[in-house]
């Protein structure tokens, strides 16, 4: 046997794997005014969202709001951290899932009352790696996900309903549209938490949005279905 080639192949699985960043640029737009602007990085298994109210939105509701998600294979998350802070609602909490006992626990850094342990499924995501998952999981015209929303389990359907192409600030872009229905699973009521990801989450509102039709599978467009008026998502720019 080569022993220079066995020595070669374990330096080989010795070195570390080091997987290209993304960063998204958002902006969320209400009756086509930008209230809120996004920034998405995923690097090292590690979500990163930082989300803004602009100047204007902030008059009437301010927003800082960041979110870690630190996730294994498949975007299955670990822990979940969420950073809040909407001028009278401050949070700042991490939750630990435990998939072997399919429970998840709640620490709070603010105060010990909102500390929780509780029920989830074996691949519960937070809201944005749920996101990420889907990406690849359109592979498949329709299929269901499981998301951890401020403790409460729901069921998520999706289903790709169609290809359009839209305009974006990158330009015409081919994407795949997929719809979003939600079920809640839990048992519990809604406690009060972020605007940003638990309002997104409803029975009676579909999300929709639009992939990139390549590899990359961009998230390039989002709509919740709100009245009197939907929410719209835009991407304004990605870099890798």
């Amino acid at each position: 046997m080569n022993h220079k080639f066995i020595l070669i192949a374990v330096i080989i699985l010795l070195i570390p794997v080091f997987v290209c960043a993304e960063s998204f640029d958002i902006s969320i737009k209400y009756l086509g005014i930008s209230v809120v602007k996004v920034k998405i990085t995923n690097e090292d298994s590690t979500l990163s969202v930082q989300a803004r109210s602009t100047f204007i939105a902030s008059i009437a509701s301010n927003m800082n709001n960041r979110y870690t998600s630190v996730y294994t294979g498949n975007y299955l998350p670990f822990t979940y951290q969420k950073q809040i802070n909407q001028g009278d609602y401050f949070e700042d909490r991490i939750v630990k899932y435990d998939r072997q006992h399919l429970t998840a626990q709640r620490i709070s850094s603010i105060s010990s009352e909102r500390n929780s342990e509780y029920e989830i499924k074996s691949e519960s995501r937070d809201f944005f790696s749920a996101l990420f998952y889907l990406r690849k999981a359109i592979d498949e015209v329709q299929g269901e996900m499981w998301v951890d929303a401020n403790k409460l389990i729901w069921n998520v359907q999706y289903s790709v309903i169609g290809k359009e192409i839209i305009s974006t600030k990158l330009g015409r872009i081919n994407t795949i549209k997929v719809k979003l229905n939600f079920q809640k699973y839990s048992n519990r009521e809604k406690e009060r938490s972020d605007m940003l990801t638990n309002n997104l989450v409803n029975e009676e509102r579909s999300l929709i949005f639009w992939f990139s039709d390549d590899e990359q599978r961009l998230p390039v467009k989002a709509k919740f279905l709100m009245k009197p008026f939907a929410v719209v998502w835009k991407l304004n720019s990605y870099k890798k």
